[in-house]
Order: structure tokens, then sequence, then C-alpha cells
């Protein structure tokens, strides 16, 4: 499998600067997978309508994330200047369903949704406040054809448990529950040639968290217990990250969604 690496949104959330140290400038890094069988794609982050009215995603969280309003980085866009057509995205696998990586969903209306069953519960009948309001709604309007999978205790990767042999999907991917940031968050594994990437989704923000003797810095933290369903939950996902990444470390490639310094490595400059 092939694995392009894009950027499918870009925000500058106010007050970073001063509390939340290496956030403020905010990626949103996708994969897109080629296959024999056709595309897949992970995450979608912001779709086109959401480039052309950022307020649709909710005036205050478009406020706050100061969304730069892109026509270019929408994922759809970037698969036709790759030379392909939307329709060549069979599947999306969404690491969890918040605005920035399920906005652009409703760009590949034919495609399959694939996410944990858990993750689409939340969405369906969610258990608290954050869980009804982290989600932009708009985004799922088009009736989105939903996959769901479920972690069995028999399936491992990397002695964590996972879900294997997807229907639908190439069989070098794999999906890793990283539960913490939402309910039922998955992580996505790809076999690529060299060695795994692992798409993290917002389990962490930067990398210096998994560093042996790294933590984030206190406004990171503190962003966490607002922006996490499950705090405690989140701890314990990093810290099984870190220990199987320092076992592995020649046989894994970690990502996350927004961190900044992984942009600069992946695309060979700064992100701004």
């Amino acid at each position: 499998m092939k694995v392009h690496y894009l950027n499918c949104g870009t925000m500058y959330p106010r007050g970073a600067s001063l509390f939340v140290p290496y956030e403020e400038r905010s990626c949103c890094l996708c994969l897109l997978i080629e296959d024999d069988g056709g595309l897949v794609l992970v995450d979608t982050g912001f779709g086109t309508r959401d480039m052309e009215d950022p307020n649709r995603l909710r005036r205050y969280y478009n406020f706050m994330m100061n969304i730069q309003a892109d026509p270019e980085e929408p994922a759809v866009r970037q698969v036709e200047r790759l030379g392909f057509k939307p329709e060549d995205v069979r599947d999306i696998i969404c690491t969890h369903v918040d605005p920035d990586h399920s906005g652009g969903l409703a760009d590949f209306p034919h495609a399959n949704v694939h996410v944990s069953e858990t993750e689409l519960d939340a969405l369906n009948h969610p258990r608290n406040h954050l869980e009804k309001t982290r989600v932009c709604r708009v985004h799922f309007a088009h009736g989105p054809r939903w996959v769901t999978h479920t972690a069995s205790p028999d399936e491992t990767w990397f002695g964590m448990a996972c879900m294997r042999e997807l229907p639908g999907l190439p069989v070098g991917i794999a999906l890793v529950p990283l539960p913490g940031h939402t309910r039922g968050q998955v992580g996505v594994a790809v076999e690529a040639g060299e060695g795994w990437i692992l798409h993290c989704g917002d389990a962490y923000y930067v990398k210096e968290e998994l560093r042996e003797i790294g933590r984030a810095p206190i406004g990171t933290r503190a962003f966490r217990r607002i922006a996490h369903c499950d705090p405690v939950q989140a701890l314990h996902t990093i810290a099984d990250i870190k220990g199987f990444v320092r076992e592995h470390d020649e046989e894994i490639k970690t990502i996350a969604s927004h961190d900044q310094f992984e942009y600069r490595n992946i695309f060979g400059r700064p992100f701004d």
C-alpha cells in the first residue's frame, strides 16, 4: 500500500500561544492509502462546505479554534490534485467523529465510513453534555454509510487489543482502541512497506508526550481535562502508546492529528 500524507485543516486556536504551548498552530493530518481495490482515507479534516462557511461548525467553535478558510485544503480537493476522482475513495476510517476529523464526509457520499461501535454509540446516544455538543451534526446530514467494528480480545496488534481483517478494508490495516479523548476513539495502523504507521488521532497532541521522561506542558494537561471525555483514561492510553513505541520503535511510526512538529517532519517545512 502507498500512503499519502494530507493536511486537511488549519487552526490557530485563540490564546493557545499563551496557555497551551506547541498548539498555537494546529494542523489536521490525514492519510490517503492507495490499494488495489481503491482508496482509503483516514480522517477527513474539514470539508468543502466548512471552508465556504466555517460558522456552520458553530460560531463559538469557529471563533475559539480560529479556523482558516482555505478552499484547497479539504481532502476531496487534494484527492483530485493527486489525479483521482472522489468516488475512488471507497472507504473512510474516522479515528473519531469530532468536526476536524469528520467534516469532509459529505464530500465522499458513496464511501463506507468505518468507526468503532462505541464511537457511533456516543454519537447517537450521548451520555453527557460534552458528548452531545462536541460533534457537528450537519456533517452527518447526508446519511453516512456507517460500518462499525468491535475489538476482540483474541486479536492483538503489537500486544494491544485491536480490530483486524476488517470487511472491505485491506488486510494491512488494523484499528486499535485509544479511548479517552472520545469514548470510542481508535488509532489506525497501516502496514506501509518498511514498517507500520499508527495514526493516533487526538490520543496525544505533541510527540514530547511519548518520551520516557516527557510530560505535556501544563496548558496541554489543562486542555486535556476540558476537551477529553475521560482525562484519566486518556493518560492510560498515552502510557500504552509509550510502552509499545518503546518496545517497537524500529517498526512503528506514530503520528497525531494536530502535531505541528510532525507536520514539519512529514512535509519538510514548518507549519504556518
